[in-house]
């Protein structure tokens, strides 16, 4: 870890509101995650609520403006990730059915430009997935700016995280809600 403190601009950023939430939000879903010893039930339901949480931060955190981190920025991702998850055995409830694109448009019998037809097929997800997909990537993160601590290793981290909810951890977060949302507030499971 750096003794230096952050430039400036990375501890305006680090103090505002809405990332000091989505770091405890992420930081509270990891913990989640590395729980040991749950039920199914209390695992389902502890981390339903730390998903609502994570996603709901992760759509007001702001974009970083990059000054320190760029596209040749690189750190080691695979040093920085020590899996501690601990999941219970979840079954058959660790799969879902989803379709991969809900904004297809079809014209003509044709997809519209943009998407393909496969878009429009339903696939299996899997929670187990969509939980280690959003710890590695939440972890990672952290990690970056917990020990290496630099102004551009914390700048690149929170660029990622904004841009992993975009385009990465975001839909696993999103598909595993929307499950969760069934399985419980549908009648199909009595958790």
């Amino acid at each position: 870890m750096s003794d230096d403190k952050p430039a400036r601009e990375i501890q305006e950023y680090l103090a505002r509101p809405t990332t000091v939430r989505f770091i405890s939000c992420a930081r509270n879903f990891i913990a989640v995650l590395e729980l040991k010893n749950l039920s199914k039930s209390q695992f389902l339901t502890k981390s339903h609520s730390a998903l609502l949480e994570l996603y709901s931060a992760g759509h007001f955190l702001e974009v970083i403006k990059l000054k320190y981190s760029n596209a040749e920025s690189d750190f080691d991702r695979v040093s920085l990730f020590e899996p501690v998850a601990s999941l219970p055995e979840l079954g058959e409830e660790a799969y879902y059915w989803e379709v991969f694109d809900p904004t297809y448009i079809e014209r003509d019998g044709k997809p519209g430009l943009g998407w393909e037809i496969s878009d429009k097929e339903a696939s299996q997800g899997w929670l187990i997935d969509d939980f280690g997909d959003i710890y590695r990537d939440l972890k990672i993160a952290l990690n970056m700016i917990d020990s290496i601590a630099t102004d551009e290793a914390i700048e690149d981290a929170l660029w990622e995280l904004k841009w992993g909810f975009f385009h990465h951890w975001g839909n696993h977060c999103i598909n595993a809600l929307r499950y969760l949302h069934y399985l419980y507030y549908e009648g199909k499971n009595a958790i």
